[in-house]
């Protein structure tokens, strides 16, 4: 099985549709081959790190990396503010 196939089968399995699973798969492999060149890292670690992208997201989870809104205009768990 080629890596597109696995890449196809692992986003469906994350809920996209059969032909969401392969466009997302297909960018999966664009992006990691980009970061690989970008951050001088092999094309493994990229993929390693976008596939810990991927479930980190679908489970709900804010990678460190980026951080979580700080009282920002979008972050409606904000307490600190009074209601309108």
């Amino acid at each position: 099985m080629d890596e597109l196939t696995k890449l196809t089968e692992y986003c469906g399995r994350l809920g996209a549709s059969p032909q969401q699973a392969r466009t997302m798969a297909q960018q999966l492999l664009k992006r990691a081959d980009q970061l690989a060149v970008e951050r001088k890292q092999s094309r493994e670690e990229c993929m390693a790190y976008l596939l810990r992208l991927m479930t980190q997201g679908n489970a709900g989870q804010v990678p460190p990396e980026f951080g979580s809104p700080k009282g920002g205009a979008g972050d409606q768990n904000n307490t600190s503010s009074p209601a309108k």
